[in-house]
């Protein structure tokens, strides 16, 4: 009861104050779960109606944080006994709601259990509430102001086993007391502890991108932590975890703040894997929740699903069933799909990949839940060109191919869809890839097609070879176009439209031949059927095929069966010679001519599937002269042959014909065949069907960290680039025994792997190489030793995706500056400039070795003071602006290194502290519009000469403006919070002809500019470095 004449807002009369005073003195299975709350009044004179509706409005606002409400409708208690029970009565009829909806509430085995965690203001309630909305059975709260709300949840007709639990944010001391009684009164009503620890039990993490994760009281390790503390001591702390961040949808924060907060969040989730007490297990959700129920039953499915297949391969518990799972998602779908607007296609797109994720590849409506989603990216692709979304759509089409059998109808429609969408990105982009893909295609569709109605996919196929020749020069493309394009003026009926398309390619062919310098041949026979003569064009389709695949494997490899090391003419005869050949010649073609081809593609790459051996070398390791023209199975076994024999065993067991082994399958007396082999190994163990690592100093019962395995360079590209990978001990038991298909996919490996790398396992699973992250590549690699000084940048070749000439001799410092010159060059990326330690001889902005990058570069950002923007000199901001935006990329030219850069002339050097024992000496240096800082170096700087060859410079990626989102003002103010934060500079010292040499520091220089003004007035310039 409550007396309005009193104010609803003191302190001393706050709902949840009384309430929790009077929680505490009951027994917990005494409170009550139901609370009406009656207003009351003891006298009326003097109290208005405005007054009274503030009050109740009051009053109504603290019911509902307490999970009550308030009796009679809101009205006032007159006195009289009627009312009163009345009151009553609606007390009664609610307590008898709310105990059916404990009922419903009670957590079953097979149930699934989501808990809602996170900091104040992540949006946890705007999270469940679409969770729930308009699908939940039952609800229920928990007393005090801390409410827990638990909701079952249904979709459709769909079995109701999703209960999702909205927690507290337990974050503080404070905010602790009675946390863990609030839990347990929540909880123990509906949990038993069978129940629990057979459930499926999860949490997802919630944290606002408006806030600063690396904040203390926003500290995801703490949160959880806390969580853990006040859980019910009786029942086990769920320990997956999925990190969802989220944004409210009006948020004016710059995209690269959010970017920024992105990057911390995700860095602070892989740092909780294997640490707590609970040994957390996080993964970050792709995407950003912003008020859509999309987007958040896209995170709880995808928790849903970890969690089943991690308890599942670790517990060998039954999950819930994988067609139950995909039926909720395609009712979800379903759902979204006919509510959604125009303008949602984010949301509505992340859940259609969610209900791809949740369909198997064997499940008869995988090929519909693919096509749906590559609908909405048509349509979003229609309309805003994203070229992610027209990559996505080719890849989404052609598993949709494999779905298809080769006579479905339907499969002549996704061929042509997907011949459009490689046609766009080909004249888009001109990759060659797509255009042999879209010839490969158009192969297909013309044999698949009636002879009445092949004119038109000929004269597509004529095209695209024609597109070959201009861009390879490859007479035989010519020569086929040309044919095409003769049979296609026979085919194409009289005053089609098509007939003059079709003669004016003939011309341009017969043309692009007479310029070739080659005589135009004579097309005859050109009247017959070009898909007649059955056993030719078999044997056609299988040499392509066969060329196809042994342009993409090793040169040499060995042949298991026999233990004979085989070049490339004896791999083509020992599969000529095999049966499944000979039985692809004694085929006949379907009609389609479909049928044959994927199966011709099938006995191919079966046949030559090979095993690829990554091992630490030992002394006495056969060479190609030992195994060359011999059977190594006869050959007396030293320990190094031993493992090279059991190797080829062990492929041999699992159906693998070849093996390859970087001891005797490359002529390492040949400079070339090293240089293609270097090249290519990253290839090479990418396209192997297994890679087999061999642990000589790992026991059955050892851990693979102990492994000097891992300290080794070669294999980091080893274990990056191979898609399948077994780990074996030293007596050749596989590593943690069981039916292990590829310790890749294995959990419990996957973890170790990441701990014994400090590798993040999307990078383990799904590893692309290139130039991105260049400065994170290096760290990986900074660890790692080799034996050959130089194979320390080469073996990093495949890894960033480079191709250079080995250089043996030339030194490490020379092989490693040649490296980090090309990832400059190419990619313009100055961040592996960023580091503290001995210079190289080969150019002084480049580190002797790449221990240095085993550190990395962290600053603190600093907010940025909007009051600032207030008053500031637009014109001279975008001056600035363009002058950055016009720098070009960082390059390397002649040993020099062309670095655009914001530069900071030093204006007085004093000696601080120095050491003649140690060599080192210590400066404050003045820069102009920086705040003076100290740095340590072992050279000697001239202290207040006339002119001051020292200049202090950020280097300046102009590709970080590009990645900005915004434009006019907000652009410019997005810059000038980039260049107010701290920044690792570079020491640079003036000589002749107006070039730098960088000057190596024992420490990191962080410097800080004065003020906005200093960053208006900053000098921009591109640098000769020597």
């Amino acid at each position: 009861m409550h007396n309005l004449a009193y104010n609803p807002e003191d302190a001393n009369l706050w709902l949840s104050k009384h309430l929790g005073v009077f929680w505490r003195t009951c027994r917990q299975n005494l409170f009550p779960s139901v609370i009406h709350v009656v207003p009351t009044l003891s006298s009326e004179a003097g109290f208005s109606d405005t007054r009274f509706e503030t009050s109740t409005a009051q009053l109504q606002r603290q019911a509902n944080a307490e999970g009550a409400r308030l009796a009679n409708g809101g009205r006032l208690f007159d006195g009289n006994p009627e009312t009163a029970w009345d009151i009553v009565q609606g007390l009664l009829n609610d307590n008898l709601s709310t105990s059916q909806a404990n009922d419903e509430l009670k957590v079953a085995e097979d149930d699934y259990v989501i808990f809602v965690v996170g900091p104040t203001g992540a949006g946890k309630t705007r999270f469940t509430r679409q969770l729930s909305k308009s699908r939940y059975v039952a609800r229920g709260r928990g007393p005090g102001t801390k409410s827990i709300e638990v909701w079952r949840c249904k979709v459709g007709n769909g079995p109701v086993n999703v209960i999702v639990i909205d927690t507290p944010s337990f974050h503080t001391g404070h905010d602790n007391v009675h946390a863990e009684d609030t839990i347990t009164e929540r909880l123990e009503p509906n949990f038993t502890h069978d129940t629990f620890e057979k459930c499926h039990s999860g949490i997802l993490f919630l944290h606002s991108l408006d806030s600063d994760p690396t904040c203390d009281e926003m500290l995801m390790l703490r949160h959880l932590e806390t969580f853990a503390e006040v859980f019910p001591g009786k029942f086990k702390v769920p320990s997956r975890v999925y990190v969802v961040p989220t944004s409210n949808s009006n948020s004016t924060r710059p995209c690269e703040k959010r970017g920024q907060r992105l990057s911390q969040l995700n860095a602070m989730m892989e740092a909780l894997n294997g640490h707590g007490n609970c040994t957390w297990h996080a993964s970050m959700f792709p995407g950003i929740f912003k008020g859509q129920p999309e987007t958040a039953w896209s995170a709880a499915l995808l928790l849903l699903k970890d969690i089943s297949q991690t308890r599942r391969a670790k517990e060998s518990i039954p999950s819930l069933d994988g067609s139950a799972l995909k039926d909720l998602a395609d009712l979800l779908f379903k759902e979204f799909k006919k509510i959604s607007g125009s303008g949602d296609f984010d949301a509505i797109i992340t859940f259609g990949r969610t209900a791809v994720k949740f369909t198997p590849p064997q499940h008869l409506q995988c090929y519909s839940a693919l096509i749906n989603l590559v609908d909405l990216l048509s349509e979003r692709f229609n309309e805003e060109g994203l070229k992610e979304d027209l990559d996505e759509i080719i890849t989404l089409r052609r598993d949709a191919l494999k779905h298809l059998s080769p006579d479905n109808p339907q499969g002549l429609t996704i061929h042509l869809e997907l011949d459009e969408s490689l046609s766009q990105r080909f004249r888009s982009k001109g990759a060659l890839v797509d255009l042999e893909e879209i010839i490969s295609l158009r192969r297909v569709v013309s044999k698949s097609t009636l002879v009445s109605d092949q004119y038109k996919p000929l004269l597509g196929l004529a095209d695209s070879l024609y597109e070959k020749y201009q861009k390879m020069g490859s007479l035989d493309d010519l020569e086929e176009a040309l044919r095409l394009v003769h049979i296609t003026s026979q085919l194409c009926p009289i005053k089609y439209p098509d007939l003059a398309l079709s003669q004016e390619n003939l011309a341009r062919s017969l043309k692009a031949k007479i310029r070739s310098g080659t005589a135009p041949t004579r097309l005859s026979g050109l009247e017959t059927d070009p898909l007649s003569s059955s056993s030719s064009i078999i044997r056609q389709l299988i040499r392509e095929v066969v060329n196809e695949t042994l342009r993409c494997i090793p040169l040499r490899l060995l042949h298991t069966p026999s233990g004979v090391l085989c070049d490339r003419d004896a791999q083509l005869s020992i599969f000529e010679d095999s049966r499944q050949y000979k039985r692809l010649l004694s085929r006949r073609p379907s009609p389609t001519g479909q049928q044959l081809e994927a199966e011709i593609k099938d006995v191919v790459l079966q046949c030559f599937g090979y095993a690829m051996l990554s091992h630490r070398w030992g002394s006495g390791e056969p060479f190609l002269r030992d195994v060359e023209g011999k059977n190594i199975h006869d050959l007396d076994p030293t320990d190094c042959l031993e493992k090279l024999q059991t190797f080829c065993v062990h492929a041999l067991e699992r159906n693998l014909q070849w093996a390859w082994s970087d001891t005797c399958c490359i002529d390492k007396g040949s400079s070339a065949e090293v240089q293609e082999a270097i090249g290519s190994m990253f290839s090479w163990y990418q396209q192997s069907s297994l890679t087999i690592v061999y642990l000589a100093d790992v026991g059955p019962t050892g851990s693979l960290a102990d492994s000097i395995w891992f300290r080794r360079g070669w294999t980091l590209q080893e274990l990056l680039a191979s898609n399948t990978v077994l780990f074996y001990a030293h007596d050749w038991s596989l590593y943690v025994n069981g039916d292990v298909a590829n310790h890749k996919t294995d959990p419990a490996i996957l973890e170790e792997l990441c701990r014994a790398t400090q590798i993040a396992e999307r990078h383990l699973i799904n590893f692309d190489p290139g130039l991105e992250d260049a400065r994170s590549r290096l760290c990986w690699a900074s660890h790692r030793r080799t034996t050959r000084a130089e194979d320390i940048a080469y073996s990093l070749f495949g890894i960033f995706d480079v191709y250079l000439p080995i250089l043996y001799g030339e030194g490490a410092e020379h092989a490693l500056g040649r490296l980090l010159a090309e990832i400059i060059s190419r990619s313009g990326d100055v961040s592996v400039l960023d580091w503290v330690g001995e210079p190289s001889s080969f150019h002084s902005c480049f580190p002797a070795a790449l221990v240095p990058y085993q550190i990395m570069p962290l600053i603190q950002p600093i907010a940025g003071d909007p009051a600032e923007r207030e008053g500031l000199d637009v014109d001279k901001a975008q001056r600035l602006y363009d002058d950055l935006a016009r720098l070009p990329l960082a390059r390397f030219i002649a040993e020099r290194m062309v670095l655009p850069s914001v530069i900071y002339p030093v204006m007085a050097v004093t000696e601080k502290v120095s050491s003649a024992k140690s060599s080192r000496y210590t400066y404050q240096i003045h820069a102009s519009r920086l705040t003076s800082l100290e740095v340590t170096l072992s050279a000697r700087l001239q202290e207040n000469t006339g002119h001051c060859p020292y200049i202090l410079v950020r280097p300046w990626n102009p590709q970080s403006l590009q990645m900005q989102t915004g434009c006019g003002d907000d652009a410019i103010w997005n810059l000038l919070e980039q260049l107010e934060q701290p920044f690792n500079a570079l020491l640079l010292e003036r000589s002749l002809h107006n070039q730098y040499r960088r000057i190596a520091c024992d420490c990191v220089i962080t410097a800080c500019v004065q003020d906005l003004a200093s960053i208006l007035d900053s000098e921009v310039l591109t640098l000769e470095v020597v």
